[in-house]
Order: structure tokens, then C-alpha cells, then sequence
């Protein structure tokens, strides 16, 4: 039995490469052509590509790192970017929000320490929150406890940034009246503290001390001492002189009690011309109407020593504490009105880190996350895909 068999000859393919490069050079030269800035533009986004990216990675939540790699559907994926977006936008309004406060804590180092300090620390928080967002994403059977602990994290960041948001939006747009507090309270202290002022001197007291030590030595000593007559003249005066006018004499020539009594009346008096000259400030004050410009004016050292050129106070820390401090009353006040900027910036922080809180658990619980993280489901597709090969082999 005889069989035919046709033969096929089997070109070249190197002949039929450069077959077709005529024809292409022939018909159409210009695709043939390589214009050297398109390979050098790809050179250079090459080398900036990586470097635009750290950031990125930095202060977005990376949404690959939400499903696993077992079973992925095309849902999965668009959840986890929904997902890893909420967390992105929760943590950067709430870094926007919390910048005032970082910028107040640094600036008693300086306006440029403080700018730098505060981006760098905001970047951390960021970067701490989004992670433990995917902490939380990365939830499976044997890691819960530390998906646990990225949801406690996520959480508990959330709700401190939300706090710094209201207190930091009432320090830098509310700092006019920060100021007017600063300066009522100094007012008041030293409104307080001349009230307390005692009515004497060191001469005053050093006085009473030697009246009363050589008072306490003659009572316990006997009419029949020699030094008796001598102490009692040194104390009192002489007898004759009981009823003397003592103005005249000078406070070093008066008796022990004479002098003491003066010097005590000098004190009461410094104390009252001082409280006069302070009252007579303190209706300046109500003519001002303004308590900073009245520290300028009045106390200028106290002033300068509390704000700078511009009335703004030159402690950060204390224009935080004043900021909670006013914040606090106007919550227990129940003053909605007055709250304005700091509530809008407290409830956002609230509604957008809680969001993100809650929408990422409930990601890391759903099924198909678990599936995509699923070690045994990972290593049946293996088994199924070495079935396959092994079968396509036969």
C-alpha cells in the first residue's frame, strides 16, 4: 500500500523578516522610524516613576494589600479600592484638620521648626493610620489577635485626631479671642494678687521681729534686773515720753514699738496707693475696651513677655491649652453658635475616620476577602493548576 505524502516547505523566518521590513520600508518609512525623545522621555519617567510613587505609598492606603491573592473577583478589587480610598480620605482630612495643633506644639522652637516638625509628624500619623487599616483588611484564620490590634489602633487614632481637629481649628481661627482670654487672665491675677498683697514691708517685718523679741525679754524679766529700765526705754521710751508726738523723730531714733508701728503704717499705705494706681488702670481698661492693647499700654514688660508684634500670643502650648479650655466651656455652656468652625471640623473628623473605621472591618469580614486569604483555598487552585498541566502533558 502505497502513501502519497505532500510535502510543506517551512519558510525561512529569518528570510520572511526581512521581507517584510522591505515592504513595510517601501510602503510606509515612517513607521520605521524611532524618534529618540520618546525612549528618552520613558528613560527619565523610569527614574522619577519610583520616586513619585513614596509618597504616594506614604500617605495612600495601598489598595492591593486589602484581598488576599487566592480567589480574586473583579468585585473584590473594586471594593478594596473603595475601601482603601474611605481610609485615605478619612486619615488626610483628619491630617488637614490636626495640622493647627501639630503647627502650636512645635512653635515655641520657631516658626520654620514648627512648619517642618508638624508636616513630618502629620505624614507619621497618616502613614500609622492607613496601615493599621490594612492590618485590619489583612484580618485570617491565625493573625485576628493582630488584626485586632490594627482596628484598636485605627481606632483609638481616629478618635484622638477628631478631638484635635476641634481643638485645633479653635486655636488658629479662633485666636483673637485666645488672646482677649490670655490677657483677662493676666488682668485678673494681678487684680488678685495686689488684693492679697500684704500690708508690709521687709523694714516693716524686720521691725515687728526685734519689738517682739525684746517685748518677750522684758515681760520675763524682774522690775529688779539692772537692765530693766534700759530695755523698757528701748521698747517704749522713757516715762516722760508717753504722750510725746513722735512724727518728728526719725524712724532710726524712735523706740522699738514707735518704729514698728510706723513702718507698719508706711506698708498700709504703699499697699493702698498702690491699689489706687491699679483701679485707676483698671478704668482705662473699660475705656479701651480691649484687654491686649490695655497690657501694651499699661504693663508693657508682662505684655512682651506673653505676645509678640503682632498681639498674638508667643506660646503655642498656651494657646492649645486656652483653645480647650474655651472650647470645653462652650460645650458645657451648650453655645452651638459659638462652637461654628470647630464643630464642622469635629464632627467631619467624626463621620469620616468613623466610616472609614467601620467600612474597613467590615471588609476584612467579608467572605470573599476571607477566600482571598484563604491558605487552603490557595493551595487546592495550585493542586487544580498542576492537575491541569500534568493532564495537558498526557
Amino acid at each position: 500500500m502505497n502513501t502519497d505524502f505532500k510535502c510543506f516547505v517551512i519558510p525561512d523566518p529569518e528570510e520572511e523578516r526581512k521581507k517584510a521590513a522591505e515592504i513595510i520600508r517601501e510602503l510606509h518609512p515612517e513607521l520605521l522610524e524611532s524618534p529618540a525623545q520618546p525612549k528618552a522621555m520613558q528613560r527619565v519617567w523610569q527614574k522619577i516613576a519610583p520616586i513619585l510613587i513614596w509618597p504616594k505609598n506614604l500617605i495612600l492606603a495601598n489598595p492591593a494589600e486589602f484581598h488576599g491573592q487566592n480567589i480574586v473577583t473583579d468585585e473584590l478589587v473594586e471594593h478594596s479600592q473603595l475601601t482603601a480610598r474611605v481610609i485615605s480620605i478619612g486619615s488626610l482630612l483628619n491630617a488637614i484638620t490636626n495640622q493647627p495643633i501639630l503647627f502650636f506644639a512645635f512653635k515655641d522652637f520657631g516658626n520654620v521648626t514648627a512648619i517642618v516638625s508638624s508636616l513630618i509628624l502629620n505624614v507619621l500619623i497618616v502613614k500609622f493610620t492607613n496601615d493599621n487599616g490594612t492590618a485590619v483588611a489583612g484580618r485570617k484564620h491565625g493573625n485576628r489577635a493582630w488584626a485586632m490590634a490594627g482596628a484598636a489602633g485605627m481606632i483609638s487614632m481616629s478618635i484622638l485626631q477628631s478631638i484635635a481637629a476641634g481643638v485645633g481649628c479653635e486655636a488658629m481661627n479662633n485666636r483673637p479671642e485666645l488672646n482677649h482670654l490670655k490677657a483677662a487672665l493676666l488682668i485678673e491675677q494681678q487684680t488678685e494678687k495686689l488684693a492679697a498683697m500684704p500690708a508690709t514691708t521687709p523694714a516693716s517685718e524686720a521691725a515687728r521681729q526685734e519689738f517682739e523679741t525684746a517685748l518677750q525679754q522684758y515681760q520675763t524679766m524682774n522690775r529688779s534686773h539692772p537692765n530693766w529700765n534700759a530695755l523698757h526705754v528701748r521698747l517704749f521710751g522713757t516715762w516722760g515720753e508717753r504722750d510725746r508726738n513722735w512724727r518728728p523723730v526719725s524712724t532710726e531714733n524712735l523706740p522699738l514699738e514707735q518704729r514698728m508701728l510706723r513702718l507698719q503704717q508706711e506698708a498700709a499705705a504703699i499697699k493702698e496707693q498702690t491699689q489706687q494706681r491699679w483701679a485707676e488702670k483698671l478704668a482705662k481698661r473699660h475705656e479701651l475696651g480691649d484687654d491686649v492693647l490695655f497690657l501694651a499700654k499699661e504693663m508693657p514688660e508682662l505684655f512682651e513677655r506673653h505676645f509678640d508684634e503682632n498681639y498674638d500670643l508667643r506660646s503655642g502650648t498656651e494657646t492649645i491649652r486656652l483653645a480647650a479650655v474655651n472650647l470645653n466651656h462652650k460645650v458645657m455652656q451648650g453655645d452651638i453658635a459659638g462652637l461654628g468652625f470647630p464643630l464642622f471640623f469635629l464632627v467631619l473628623s467624626v463621620v469620616t475616620s468613623g466610616v472609614a473605621c467601620w467600612l474597613t472591618i467590615a471588609h476584612a469580614l467579608r467572605e470573599d476577602t476571607a477566600m482571598s486569604r484563604n491558605d487552603a483555598v490557595g493551595a487546592a487552585i495550585n493542586a487544580y493548576l498542576e492537575d491541569l498541566s500534568w493532564a495537558g502533558d498526557d
